[in-house]
Formats: structure tokens, sequence, C-alpha cells
């Protein structure tokens, strides 16, 4: 008879599980069987020990794979593609977060957090309670492409979700909901927002050429006030971030090229032609409003940008993470909802070189943007 391995005593599984020194090799451990996840998942000791894990990129499905119950994630530290198994995903559009979270939205237009790790899952407000002209019953799998630009998760210290911020539909509206929310609330006089962040417990976007505050505790509901102008010189047709880092709210512009020539890219791909020609940071003084002089350096921390919630990490707690440069995927908005692994890349601000991001022969973008994900088993 073959022995019943989910029957191992619990005090032996867990000094197995001791002995990983790779997070993936720890939760390939513990998706063996019910038995064996819990006693890792409750190894909190162990946990703490992967907290300060290098993000992860997760991939988008292509058409071959949307009924897949696993996910490709690509792990830069490991410069390797990796399949999780996460069925709650199957079907499911995805954005990306650093706390751990995703958010999902299927075919069956219901959002939801997920946590890839755990595969603890929270119900957010279903899309039918956010009215936009552009979506329609017709094609959900459209819905599921184009209704959010951006999507936040903001968490306490112990990675409670709080709020959950969505730019939404064809008008690039702001909207707001909690765990257990039946409806989105929509932000008032919001529209054609290009980015959005949770910063110092406060909610910060970029509507055409302003910083906005989102004013949460109006008697009339949230509304947005005027906090700061841009930039003198800065365009407003680039691309644009909002990310936090030294406990400073820095804006970050993504200058592009849209002159490139589709004979670079498969022919068989509907795709944009559009490269990254450099990044620009700006520091926001809080106290005057006002940005200092552009940065020529980010020291030791590093940047992730995409379609993901933009966030940093100190590069010398992550042997794995290049100080100075910005981690950027491909998140150019395309109406056709089709785009290709080419405009991604790491650059380095202070001395204005790129380098390739992935080295292999995949590409890593097809029909959606990949996203970080900072990986957090809680």
């Amino acid at each position: 008879m073959l022995p019943n391995w989910s029957e191992l005593p619990e005090e032996l599984v867990s000094i197995i599980s001791e002995k990983f020194n790779f997070y993936e090799d720890y939760l390939r451990f513990s998706s063996v069987c019910h038995s064996w996840r819990s006693v890792t998942l409750n190894n909190h000791k162990r946990h703490s020990q992967f907290l300060k894990y290098f993000p992860w990129l997760m991939l988008p499905a292509d058409e071959d794979e949307e009924e897949d119950d696993h996910r490709n994630f690509f792990i830069p530290s490991e410069n390797k593609i990796r399949r999780l198994y996460l069925p709650e995903s199957c079907g499911c559009h995805c954005w990306g977060s650093p706390y751990g979270w995703l958010v999902t939205l299927g075919f069956d237009q219901q959002f939801h957090l997920l946590n890839p790790l755990s595969r603890a899952r929270l119900s957010l407000p279903p899309l039918s309670t956010f009215k936009d002209r552009s979506f329609t019953d017709k094609y959900p799998g459209h819905n599921r492409m184009c209704c959010v630009r951006k999507a936040i998760v903001s968490t306490d210290e112990n990675n409670q979700v709080l709020l959950v911020c969505l730019i939404m539909g064809g008008s690039r509206r702001l909207a707001l909901a909690r765990p257990g929310d039946t409806t989105w609330t929509v932000v008032q006089y919001s529209n054609l927002h290009k980015d959005v962040i949770d910063f110092n417990g406060q909610v910060y976007t970029i509507q055409s050429r302003q910083i906005m505050l989102c004013d949460q505790v109006s008697g009339s509901g949230p509304t947005l006030i005027h906090f700061a102008d841009f930039p003198d010189g800065v365009p407003g047709y680039e691309q644009f971030y909002l990310v936090e880092f030294g406990g400073n709210l820095h804006l970050v512009v993504r200058a592009l090229d849209d002159t490139q020539t589709q004979t670079q890219l498969p022919p068989r791909e509907f795709h944009h032609c559009i490269e990254t020609l450099y990044f620009e940071v700006y520091k926001l003084d809080l106290s005057t409003r006002k940005w200092d002089e552009q940065l020529e350096t980010l020291g030791d921390y590093a940047l992730f940008l995409g379609s993901n919630t933009s966030f940093s990490l100190k590069a010398s707690d992550y042997p794995e993470c290049k100080p100075g440069c910005i981690y950027y995927t491909d998140d150019y908005d395309e109406n056709a909802d089709r785009l290709v692994g080419r405009n991604m890349g790491i650059y380095n601000l202070e001395t204005d070189i790129f380098e390739p991001l992935y080295e292999g022969d995949d590409i890593l973008s097809r029909f959606s943007p990949p996203v970080w994900i900072t990986p957090n088993p809680f």
C-alpha cells in the first residue's frame, strides 16, 4: 500500500518545512495537501523570514489559458517563470499591490481581493454597481479587460484591508469600496484620472495636470480637493505615477515614443508600437505643496511601476534588487486591449541606461499588462 503522506505527524511536517531556503519550495510543500498547508501557514515564525521577498510579476493568461487553474509568475531574482496553483484567478483580470493582495475581476463581473499565496479571498462590490455606458452585458470579456485603469489596496499594519480604490470606466472616475460593501462609491467630480495612491492614510490622485486629495469625510460623500499643481515644464500627455519612498510623495514622468514601426514586433499580434524613452522623478514638499528640483538619483530605493499600485523598495533590504533603478512594465492604455511585452525593462535614473527585465524567449505580456505584486502569506 502506498503511504498516506497527509497523515504525517504535524511536528514532522513542521520540521521539514523549516529546512527550505527558498519561498517557492516552501509554498510547493504547503500545497501538497490540506494538513501540510495548515501546518505551514500557521508557522508565523518561518513566514516572517520570507516577508522581505523580491516582487513577483504576475503574468496575464492568454486565450488558451483562460480556464487554467494555474497562473504564471515571473521571478526576476531568478529570471524564471513559475506556475502557481491558483484556481480562484481562473478567467480573471488582475491588478497587483505591494501588500500581497490582488484585485480580480472575472467573466461573472464580480470583483474580489485575492491573496495568491494563502488563497484567501474577500468580496468586493460587483461591476454592476458602477454605472458606465462603456460597459455592456453582451461583452463581459470586454468589461473585464477595459473597465479598470488602476487599482490600489490600502492595508493596516496587520495587512488587514482598509480600502480599495479603482480608476474605472471610460471617463476614468474614482471609485472606493471596503471589503463587505455592496456598492462602489464614486467620488464626486472625478474624471480623467491617471494614477492614484494611498499616502499617509490619504488618497491622492492625478487629475489633468493637478494632484488632488480625496476628502472622504464630506457630508455629501467623497469629493476631490486641489492639493498641488504639476511641476513647471512637465507636459500633460505622458504616463504619470504617484509613488512614495523615503517618507515623501513623488511624481514619476514616463516619456513615451510612438514612432516605432510594426516590423519590429511579431506581425501575428495586434499591438501598439510604444517605447519608453526616459523617466523623470520629482519630490513634493508637503509643507509648501511645491516640487523640489528633479531628482538625479533614487539613492538606495528602487521603484516598481505599471498597471499595478506603484511602490518602492529599499534595495539594501533585498540582495537581488538594483538600487537607483525603476522596474517598469508595459501599461500603455490600448483601446484594442492587446499589448506585447516589449515596453518593459529596468531603467537606471542616474546613468540613463536601460536593461532588459527578462532574458528569455517568452513574451511576458500579450493581451493585458502583467502586474507587480509583493508576496505576503497573510
